[in-house]
């Protein structure tokens, strides 16, 4: 059924029996809506049947979904790059915002505690989601911008960004690949972390964390380059020592869909 919506055909046939009804008859309003409700319903099926049999079948994106009359958040069934590219999968579609947002959770969400690992990059923090690198890649390409957030506090354990990861203790991996010269939420060119960009960092270092004292301090930020997108895992140092700590708190990657 090219180019028209199961819902509207189904919604041109509801107002169509709604008006056909005669006013004048002794028929109980509640007789009136079962003959609608059977009516709609056969009508339906055989939409279904023209559909292949399907009519969740998988849209391209969550936009696509709320076009379609589903206003509810929840897990939907897209298709992103067609029957030529990756196999059907579910996403969880925010509905409540506009345009849809398109949510792809993994394991690791939970605020999660970081002791007793004191070399650098020693703690390690791997990050599986709910789709594989293929839909994401493919769910990425047919979305508008895309952002993961890192959510970083720390009690005496130093990030220490740099170029070559000689002095970095605290990293993080962009889909498989090491990253020492920013923390997210700060810049590619200039390193560090968010509060660097502002020159608001902690003691005038390019992290907070890096004033490596026992004050409970954070860097956080939004990592929002598609081409580093997913965040695949951390790795964790300095905080072997009594009294350090570090929280990661890693979120979903939300792409507008």
């Amino acid at each position: 059924m090219t180019g028209i919506s199961v819902f509207m055909v189904i919604g041109v046939a509801t107002f169509t029996l709604l008006h056909g009804c005669d006013d004048t008859t002794a028929v109980s309003v509640e007789d009136d809506v079962k003959t609608l409700k059977d009516k709609v319903a056969a009508l339906e099926f055989q939409v279904r049947q023209l559909l292949g049999g399907n009519l969740m079948q998988a849209r391209r994106s969550c936009s696509d979904w709320f076009r379609d009359g589903f206003v509810t958040s929840g897990n939907y069934l897209i298709d992103p790059d067609g029957l030529r590219g990756v196999s059907d999968f579910l996403v969880w579609c925010d509905m409540t915002l506009v345009p849809p947002i398109a949510v792809v959770h993994h394991n690791k969400e939970n605020r999660t505690l970081v002791t007793g690992f004191e070399g650098k990059g020693a703690y390690i923090y791997e990050v599986a989601y709910a789709s594989s690198s293929q839909h994401i890649r493919a769910l990425m390409a047919r979305s508008g911008p895309c952002h993961q957030q890192l959510k970083y506090e720390c009690r005496g354990a130093i990030i220490e960004t740099s170029l070559n990861g000689s002095g970095t203790y605290s990293y993080w991996i962009a889909n498989g690949q090491k990253v020492t010269s920013y923390w997210p939420g700060g810049n590619a060119q200039l390193g560090g972390c968010a509060c660097y960009q502002t020159k608001s960092c902690a003691g005038g270092k390019k992290c907070n964390c890096d004033m490596n004292d026992l004050v409970w301090r954070e860097d956080s930020g939004l990592v929002t380059d598609k081409d580093v997108l997913p965040i695949t895992g951390l790795r964790i140092g300095d905080t072997g020592d009594a009294g350090e700590k570090a929280y990661p708190t890693l979120g979903p990657l939300m792409c507008e869909n």
